[in-house]
């Protein structure tokens, strides 16, 4: 339901239009007097969701670039974590003192 549509949904119940029988024209702005602020009501509260609805949207989205940069960044970290060890590896098995070290004594 549109903002503003149950304006048009009474259009029906409009006082000014020749009312068909008595009964009507008794009803027809009594439901309208009384319906009035109940429309206005949930038009608002639409108008609410709809804007609790668009933040959310735009939150789910900003958590998703996050997300991806946050990925970016595991990978990132990992890739150096791999440079360093695999560069710490070879320092440690060309080291010069290593021709010093017997295997029984390394731990």
């Amino acid at each position: 339901m549109e903002p503003g549509s149950g304006d048009r949904d009474l259009g029906h119940l409009d006082p000014s239009s020749t009312p068909k029988t008595e009964a009507e024209a008794y009803t027809a702005p009594l439901i309208q007097k009384i319906g009035a602020p109940s429309i206005a009501q949930i038009e608002k509260l639409i108008g609410e969701l709809q804007e609790a609805k668009n933040l959310l949207e735009s939150e789910g989205e900003r958590i998703q670039r996050e997300m991806v940069r946050y990925v970016k960044f595991v990978q990132l970290a990992s890739a150096s974590v791999k440079i360093i060890f695999e560069t710490v590896s070879e320092w440690r098995l060309g080291h010069p003192m290593r021709k010093f070290v017997s295997p029984a004594n390394e731990s």
